[in-house]
């Protein structure tokens, strides 16, 4: 009896988390893919070499330059420190930031398909758009699992998360959890902070007097920049560096001869390359929401983009930091994808996973002369 009952509640949970479920098989195949197929390298590339010297520098003191401490002891001190409390038990350093990214890129891909449930109640919905995160090349890049972005992006989602439920049922609890995982968040990377930003749009366009919404904007800001003012008082006191520091760095060094600089050509074409085909799906989508014209829903789209724009702020620009936007154009996409046949989703799909899985081949073919 007892091993029926055990069988029953398998089945039973199964059955109510399956799209769950093959949101983590197809993020295990993803990673997969992105190890052995697009090419996973134990070499480490600029960015990552300095989270490795920050890292030791944290372990034992070893202090390599200046610089260092302010782009990434500064910027990512949660991330280090996760990575060398796993560092403890794999004594390899490029292995434990592997790990650290890739379980921070599956509880990612969870965290966005409740974001999108929660915005268009359609689990259809949440699972296309999922998969269009799932399988994005700059998402699944073998570079990243060297780089604090995924612990990033995944607090600037489940952030988004919880203002987005604190939209839909005003629960302070939902309001705090926001807070409290942005300033969690912005310690791993900076991305992570940003969803304090949809919190605030949210709140404004939420049916709140305009006085409670004045109160609880002024609460919330205060409540994330505290602890973040602090570790930076800290920082300052402590390595006497800023993060002010840090931006006229990467400024000085992207305006150097031969660095990629910032134009509409540029953008253009990162933008092109980070969702590729996507951007049928995301027009279709789109159209689709304008000719629905759900009040609640277009509040909460509008309020999220803002923040994904974001990453123009930075002195240079790449298609990694751009997947701020790509969550944003996931979501819209899977929205106007899940209105087609299924003999026109399922090739899409898979002309969209190929696409990526072989990007660096195609970029390399196409070679656009811009």
């Amino acid at each position: 009896m007892k091993l029926i009952r055990i069988e029953m509640t398998i089945k039973e949970f199964v059955l109510k988390n399956k799209y769950q479920l093959i949101i983590l098989l197809c993020g295990i195949l993803a990673i997969f893919v992105s190890f052995f197929y697009i090419g996973y390298s134990s070499e480490l590339g600029s960015d990552a070499t300095e989270f490795k010297q920050a890292s030791e520098f944290l372990s034992s003191g070893s202090v390599v330059s200046p610089q260092i401490l302010i782009n990434r002891v500064l910027t990512s001190p949660l991330f280090l420190r996760a990575s060398l409390l796993v560092d403890l038990f794999t004594k390899d350093i490029r292995v434990s930031f592997s790990i650290v990214n890739v379980l921070f890129y599956l509880m990612l891909i969870i965290a966005f398909y409740h974001l999108v449930l929660e915005i268009y109640k359609e689990e259809k919905v949440a699972l296309i758009s999922t998969l269009l995160v799932v399988f994005n090349y700059y998402v699944i890049d073998p570079g990243n699992a060297h780089l604090a972005d995924m612990s990033g992006w995944f607090f600037l989602i489940i952030s988004t998360y919880f203002a987005v439920k604190y939209f839909n049922t005003p629960n302070k609890k939902f309001y705090f959890l926001s807070i409290l995982f942005s300033a969690i968040g912005v310690l791993f990377k900076e991305y992570g902070g940003l969803a304090i930003i949809n919190l605030g749009l949210l709140i404004i366009l939420s049916d709140f007097s305009w006085r409670e919404k004045i109160k609880q904007v002024i609460v919330a800001s205060l409540l994330f920049i505290i602890p973040l003012l602090g570790w930076h008082i800290f920082a300052y006191f402590k390595y006497h560096i800023t993060y002010f520091d840090k931006f006229k760095y990467v400024e000085a060094i992207s305006s150097a001869p031969g660095y990629q600089s910032k134009s509409l050509i540029i953008f253009i074409k990162i933008l092109g390359w980070l969702f590729s085909v996507g951007w049928i799906a995301f027009l279709y989508g789109f159209w689709k929401e304008i000719e629905i014209k759900n009040k609640n829903r277009l509040k909460i789209v509008i309020a999220c983009f803002p923040a994904t724009m974001t990453f123009l702020i930075w002195p240079a620009i790449t298609e990694r930091l751009a997947v701020i936007l790509l969550f944003w154009l996931a979501l819209i996409a899977g929205f106007g994808l899940s209105k087609i046949r299924w003999y026109v989703l399922y090739p899409f799909l898979l002309t969209y996973i190929w696409f990526n899985c072989n990007i660096k081949i195609l970029i390399a073919m196409i070679n656009l002369p811009f």
